[in-house]
């Protein structure tokens, strides 16, 4: 079916203004994303080299509607890769890229925008190259969703795709001397970059939202130094795990460790010293749990454990490693060892029919048992 080419065109341009408006909308909300404001440009700039690129029947000025056009064109996905830089980063990002890649893809520019399907073709390459660079990086983004990263990548595998395939059709009517004379499949291309560019826009501040919820969560669960869970988050997660524990009339335990002379550490060595030791005592605790059980930093020095369906004596074993590994751990502080202890008061309920604060508060009593009867002990107490 034939389309109206200068219809798409004007659409693609309209599209464009409109993205770019709602991502420089977005910044005004989020000063700090710096990448709404490039993808913001991104989008303005290839809607200017898109209507650039259409005025050839119009206007014989080839320096304007292909060299100006074709250097407009490569810098939109120059922009959109370093947005997302801007996005990992998060912080300020040199345009040295930008200007560097931008720069050489001008010369050969320079010499061929005489030619107009010779400069589109060469175009048509750089921008294939630039996307499918963008679709290896977008990989690289560990903290992104891994839904919403594999949708973009597949969004730039599409374009970089599509960029080559255009350049294959070039390459094979180079003996036309005006782009818009090219086949009505031209046409289709156009609007598959009409819609990936509608895609990719839009999965872009979905992207940023969904960072912003997931550091959001992480500040609100998560604690800074250890990267455990806080109070907060054990208390949401442990209270799942019992709720299901509950159900099934499992056993559960919880335990909370507490560092011995911790105060006279951090007076002592200092409060770097101190956070070393709590990161210690962080992967010493994690590395001692199954998959499916709970650990936190729910205070200073304090930690908190939950474990699902144990018997007592699985519960006594796992306080006595987490005792004795605990108590084998050292710090060399300027030539000299320090060691670490730690006391563990536990609970373990037979049924899981206690409530999770009763649960703590029941080990906290037994911790304070075993801090009066010395170090580096634990006392487990048992219920119902």
């Amino acid at each position: 079916m034939p389309f109206h080419l200068p219809t798409l065109i004007i659409t693609v341009i309209s599209l464009n203004l409109m993205l770019g408006g709602l991502m420089l909308v977005i910044y005004e909300v989020r000063k700090t994303q710096k990448c709404f404001f490039t993808w913001g440009i991104s989008c303005f700039i290839f809607g200017i080299a898109v209507g650039l690129a259409g005025m050839q029947t119009y206007f014989d000025q080839a320096w304007l509607t292909i060299f100006v056009a074709d250097v407009l064109i490569i810098l939109t996905p120059l922009l959109l890769l370093h947005g997302l830089r801007q996005f990992q980063m998060q912080r300020p990002v040199s345009y040295k890229l930008v200007a560097l890649v931008l720069s050489y893809s001008a010369l050969p520019l320079v010499l061929l925008y005489t030619a107009p399907i010779h400069a589109q073709t060469f175009t048509a390459v750089v921008c294939a190259a630039i996307f499918l660079y963008a679709a290896i990086y977008i990989l690289t983004i560990q903290q992104a969703p891994t839904l919403m990263r594999w949708m973009l990548f597949l969004l730039f595998l599409a374009h970089g795709a599509l960029m080559l395939t255009q350049s294959g059709m070039l390459v094979q009517n180079l003996a036309l001397k005006n782009v818009l004379m090219l086949p009505s499949s031209f046409e289709w291309l156009l609007i598959g970059h009409l819609a990936l560019t509608t895609g990719t826009a839009t999965l872009f501040p979905l992207l940023a939202f969904a960072m912003s919820e997931k550091r959001l969560l992480e500040v609100t669960n998560f604690d800074e130094l250890t990267h455990m869970l806080n109070r907060r988050g054990f208390l949401e997660r442990t209270g799942l795990l019992l709720a299901k524990n509950r159900i099934q009339r499992r056993p559960f335990c919880v335990l909370v460790v507490n560092l011995d002379q911790f105060k006279n550490i951090n007076a002592d060595y200092g409060d770097a010293t101190g956070e070393e030791c709590l990161r210690q005592v962080a992967d010493i605790i994690q590395g001692h749990l199954r998959e499916h059980d709970v650990a936190a930093r729910i205070g200073g020095e304090e930690f908190a454990v939950a474990l699902a369906d144990v018997d007592r004596n699985q519960a006594e074993l796992i306080s006595y490693r987490l005792c004795d590994r605990i108590g084998k751990a050292t710090l060399s502080i300027q030539g000299e060892i320090l060691k670490l202890t730690a006391s563990i008061g536990g609970i373990h309920s037979r049924s899981s029919r206690c409530e999770l604060d009763d649960l703590l508060r029941t080990a906290d009593e037994a911790l304070y048992r075993a801090k009066s009867t010395g170090h580096n002990r634990f006392v487990l107490a048992t219920q119902a």
